[in-house]
């Protein structure tokens, strides 16, 4: 049986060679001072981050449950966060810097979608939220 399942594994980790994956980070909140006019940068407001990441999956996160194989989502949530605490003033800027600290940060990221929206913002409109989505690749 054991010899089996040797086999077995073997015959399925010649398949999976290089393995793609998409990890979803729906809707990060987050409150940051980014905001063309001077009072967005002094009472800050609300963002919602939200990401899709194409990347490499290995071996180790596929047949072994090992973090080691892929990235922590912990990881990218700490990278968004230390990005989105520098202020910028428009969201292009921000969507962008956030995307290249990622794709810089974790070597396995093909690609990826990022999205950025502003709660309430000071727009002269009755909006919920004004935002910007990017696509970045290696």
């Amino acid at each position: 049986m054991l010899m089996l399942l040797v086999l077995i594994r073997k015959i399925y980790t010649i398949q999976t060679k290089q393995m793609n994956s998409t990890i979803h980070i729906e809707r990060l909140a987050l409150h940051c001072y980014h905001g063309v006019m001077p009072q967005e940068r002094i009472i800050g407001a609300m963002f919602y981050v939200t990401l899709h990441i194409d990347l490499e999956v290995k071996d180790e996160a596929i047949l072994d449950d090992n973090l080691a194989g892929t990235v922590s989502y912990a990881d990218i949530i700490q990278s968004v966060r230390e990005e989105m605490s520098v202020s910028s003033a428009l969201l292009e800027h921000l969507a962008y810097r956030v995307g290249q600290r990622l794709i810089a940060d974790f070597s396995s990221i093909k690609s990826l979608n990022i999205r950025i929206d502003k709660e309430n913002p000071p727009c002269g409109a009755n909006v919920a939220a004004i935002g910007v989505s990017m696509n970045l690749c290696r």
